[in-house]
This record gives C-alpha cells, structure tokens and sequence, in this order.
C-alpha cells in the first residue's frame, strides 16, 4: 500500500483487513511477518495523521498560541 496515496480511513480498513486475517489463523508463517510489518507501517502513518490533525485543532481553538 502506497502511503502517498492513502487516507486515514484507507489505512484503517487496511489494519482492520490486516488484523482479521492474521487472527483467522489462516496466514502462513512464512507471511505473517510481512503483514506485521505492513501493519506497523500504517500504525505510524495513522499515528502521524492524527498527531497532524490534533495541531491543527489547537491552532483553530486558540490561534494566539501559534
């Protein structure tokens, strides 16, 4: 999954998808640190967006302490 081209809400249906198939037991162990990887991947990006969103929240509800 490219993160240039993903939204928060992509990501997590992403993780969500990622979560699901590891818990069904069903992904070979060859694979399943690939996936972790990619999950930890989008954890930090969704991480990093809210991180952006919650700056930009405060500089709305008190603009003076910019």
């Amino acid at each position: 999954m490219q993160q240039n081209d993903l939204t928060y809400d992509a990501a997590m249906k992403r993780l969500e998808a990622l979560t699901a198939e590891m818990e069904s037991g069903q992904v070979p162990i060859e694979q399943l640190a690939d996936k972790l990887k990619e999950a930890q991947r989008i954890l930090s990006f969704c991480r990093e967006q809210l991180t952006k969103a919650d700056a930009e929240v405060k500089k709305l509800i008190n603009p003076q302490e910019s």
